[in-house]
């Protein structure tokens, strides 16, 4: 799976999207976004048509014909140790594991760099020495935690494997989601389980919401993760697939059961 998804991931550095507005606007509410492909798979090209609403929205550039490239990353971790897995083959395992990352992170830190020069640019900033220096320390915070963020990334990327053969560097996860999202990207989570996805989604949020939203340091999302991990989605898990069986007749209104009366009388 994991080959797969690199594999995909290539053919997805190759595709340039563009934007066109719409000639024939539908004004039905949640209309499908039109689309055109075009080219083949060492390069394709996609154009998006946009309503006149949405498509003045768009930067300039974008607007006059204007092309946007994807910069695609991935970043893995196993969350368990797959029974029945030698000590050597779970060493190799994680050895791809890590070299993945850090090839993603290359990448990351690279588009950073980019972006932070332009937005640093004096050409970029206002003309006031006042107005520049306010701008300037506007823009330090956020690049500031980004800096953080990718110093984290690089200590989880280091990461080796434990003695014990147990998952080392798990906060990789939520610490390149994180990072990924500040630097305006979007991001899709794959597990191997259902279980696996829920406990990773539902705790990666909620360390998210803390971080964003109530000044949460990204140095203790770490932290956070294993609390949540322990005391959330995982125990309600454990207590939902305790594998009890249910004994009540499929046809019985289990609802009406609960609001029937005491059987002595008295409400």
């Amino acid at each position: 799976m994991l080959e797969d998804t690199k594999a995909a991931l290539l053919d997805l550095d190759k595709v340039t999207v563009f934007f066109r507005q719409l000639e024939d606007e539908c004004l039905v509410a949640n209309s499908p976004v039109c689309y055109q492909v075009e080219g083949s798979r060492q390069a394709l090209r996609v154009t998006l048509f946009l309503d006149s609403c949405h498509f003045s929205e768009l930067p300039s550039r974008l607007q006059n014909g204007g092309s946007l490239k994807l910069h695609t990353v991935l970043f893995t971790r196993a969350l368990e140790r797959s029974e029945g897995v030698s000590q050597q083959d779970y060493a190799a395992m994680e050895e791809i594991q890590q070299r993945t990352n850090a090839v993603s992170l290359e990448k990351v830190k690279a588009y950073y760099r980019r972006l932070r020069a332009f937005y640093l640019e004096k050409s970029n900033l206002p003309t006031d020495s006042n107005t520049t220096a306010m701008k300037i320390d506007q823009l330090l915070r956020p690049l500031n935690t980004l800096d953080d963020l990718c110093r984290l990334m690089q200590s989880y990327v280091n990461v080796r494997h434990s003695a014990q053969g147990h998952p080392s560097g798990v906060s990789v996860l939520c610490v390149s989601s994180e990072l990924c999202n500040r630097l305006g990207a979007c991001h899709i989570t794959m597990c191997g389980t259902g279980m696996q996805r829920c406990t990773l989604n539902v705790t990666l949020e909620q360390a998210m919401i803390l971080s964003r939203n109530h000044g949460l340091m990204p140095r203790c999302i770490m932290q956070t993760m294993d609390i949540m991990r322990k005391q959330g989605p995982r125990v309600e898990l454990s207590a939902k697939n305790l594998k009890v069986m249910d004994q009540m007749t499929p046809a019985f209104p289990r609802l009406f059961k609960l609001c029937l009366p005491p059987s002595d009388g008295d409400l």
